[in-house]
């Protein structure tokens, strides 16, 4: 077993506590570590939300994407130009 730093370790006890509460019987703390593991493979997409701190590209986005340039695609490029919108902020500040 890896021996590990946690950072909030108040928050992992408080956790514990309360799955010990709600459960009614005693679990390790090693299997509180366990059970978040297990949820957050089975929920991923929010987890990765959770743990992003980048924009995440969603499958809309990138449509909307690729619609605005399939509509613009043979526009005049202006190396001055702005973009205003939310979503070009998003792309352009990465």
């Amino acid at each position: 077993m890896a021996v590990i730093k946690i950072t909030d370790k108040k928050a992992l006890d408080d956790l514990h506590a309360r799955l010990i509460l709600q459960l009614g019987r005693k679990i390790t703390l090693q299997e509180t570590i366990d059970l978040c593991i297990q949820y957050s493979t089975s929920n991923f997409e929010d987890f990765l939300t959770i743990a992003s701190s980048v924009p995440r590209l969603t499958e809309k986005l990138a449509q909307e994407i690729i619609a605005d340039f399939e509509q613009y695609k043979d526009t005049h490029y202006d190396k001055d130009a702005q973009f205003p919108r939310e979503e070009d902020k998003e792309i352009y500040s990465l």
